[in-house]
């Protein structure tokens, strides 16, 4: 398989690959930065996935999920609920599509 060797042809991949546009990227990109910063915020604060989790009523593998981007629950709404708990106040920008 060839390398892909610049963000143009990133784009191209992943438009006609796999099929993800725009949005799609902007959303995973907004998605992995929010899951950053609750990372981040968590072990700064030193609360276990498990004490998070019950803060959410939820599971530590969910959380675990949620962190790892592996879960089905990481809406952008969920996750800006589970940043709230951990106080963390977050600006989504956005802009016209060039």
């Amino acid at each position: 398989m060839e390398k892909i060797k610049s963000s143009k042809n990133v784009k191209a991949f992943s438009k006609e690959i796999l099929g993800i546009d725009e949005y799609d990227r902007w959303l995973i990109r907004t998605k992995n930065k929010i899951i950053a910063s609750i990372i981040k915020a968590r072990k700064k604060e030193a609360i276990s996935q498990k004490d998070l989790a019950k803060m959410l009523n939820t599971t530590q593998s969910v959380i675990s999920r949620i962190e790892a981007g592996t879960s089905k629950h990481a809406t952008l709404d969920y996750l800006m609920k589970v940043a709230s708990v951990l106080g963390i106040s977050s600006n989504v920008t956005l802009k016209k599509a060039a």
